[in-house]
């Protein structure tokens, strides 16, 4: 082969590298990342507290007359309406006092109509007249008494809810103010808890919590704080609090253990940046910043979590956007592209 040729060919070959070389000397495309920014805020603190579950209504219904125990239309666990009948009493005496009074009113009707139609023929006197109204008003008065008590030897519930307890049974003898049943209404759930006195002037009625209930494993539910008592437990330095919980599927029973948690806000102000954001390298833990379309590695110590964020230290600025997806991989200087900023 000549010289010439070769040359040629060599050429020829360096020609065709050439683009391959140029194409492998070109940068990596932009990384794509998802940024969001640092935030200067109060740094809330949450707590987390057990409590208890109570009915929001509870009443031990009594009797408001006297009688013997002839039915009982409610049985322990059953559910009852507002003014259903829970029981009825029996009182022969009541009875036929009632007919009594019944018989006095149609006499002292008779003498009042008697006595108005002799006034007007002038045959007695005015002072007549006006006492047997008196007797006709007293023995009305009497009846609608004796009506009363009578209506009342059915005892009926004072709001919808469960009977829980039972105090009488038929044939005994219940007087005037026995308590004969416990009704609860639980469509709204009151959570007891004792809240630590450092944080009282923290919360305030109105504020809500979200609560959790074990036992059903379920979502927190909203609940809203509806009293916090003037005076606290000395022994514990705890003061009582009442959560209010919706609880209209009835799921959640008296009784039931809670967990109540507050956000309790502070006079400090935090740093804030989503805990995605974090990356551990060998030398600690860093954020990368979206800067000039390059990322850059800032350390920082975390603190105290909340709600998705984690508070930082370190050289960080709020405003600052701090890649949030895409920064698993990241080298300090690499070129990024932002597809979306997280609200």
């Amino acid at each position: 082969m000549s010289s010439s040729l070769l040359v040629r060919l060599t050429l020829f070959a360096l020609l065709l590298l050439a683009p391959l070389e140029s194409a492998s000397a070109q940068d990596p495309p932009p990384t794509a990342v998802i940024v969001a920014d640092a935030l200067q805020q109060p740094l809330e603190q949450e707590i987390s507290l057990v409590g208890t579950v109570q009915p929001r209504r509870s009443s031990l219904v009594a009797s408001e007359t006297e009688g013997r125990v002839v039915v009982r239309f409610r049985d322990i666990g059953q559910a009852v309406e507002a003014g259903e009948p829970l029981f009825r009493l029996e009182n022969d005496a009541l009875s036929a006092s009632l007919l009594e009074a019944v018989a006095d009113v149609r006499l002292h009707r008779f003498n009042q109509a008697r006595s108005a139609e002799l006034l007007r023929q002038n045959a007695v006197s005015e002072q007549i007249l006006h006492e047997d109204e008196y007797q006709f008003a007293r023995a009305r008065a009497k009846l609608q008494s004796l009506e009363n008590q009578v209506e009342d030897l059915t005892i009926r519930a004072p709001f919808t809810g469960h009977v829980v307890e039972t105090a009488s049974e038929i044939g005994e003898w219940v007087r005037r103010g026995d308590g004969v049943a416990r009704v609860i209404a639980t469509d709204t759930v009151r959570v007891h808890v004792d809240l630590p006195e450092r944080h009282v002037d923290q919360l305030q009625e109105g504020d809500k919590a979200d609560v959790v209930i074990d036992a059903l494993g379920s979502a927190p539910r909203t609940g809203r704080i509806t009293a916090i008592l003037a005076e606290g437990r000395a022994a514990s330095r705890t003061f009582p609090i009442l959560v209010d919980v919706v609880n209209a599927d009835g799921r959640i029973r008296s009784n039931m253990s809670a967990q109540v948690r507050f956000d309790v806000s502070s006079d400090a102000v935090a740093l804030l940046v989503p805990k995605d954001a974090l990356v551990n390298t060998p030398s600690g833990q860093v954020v990368f910043l979206a800067i000039d379309d390059q990322a850059v590695p800032r350390p920082v110590t975390p603190g105290l979590a909340y709600k998705g964020y984690i508070a930082v230290t370190g050289e960080l600025q709020p405003g600052d956007l701090a890649i949030i997806r895409g920064n698993e991989r990241l080298r300090d200087g690499q070129a990024v592209r932002i597809i979306r900023k997280h609200q």
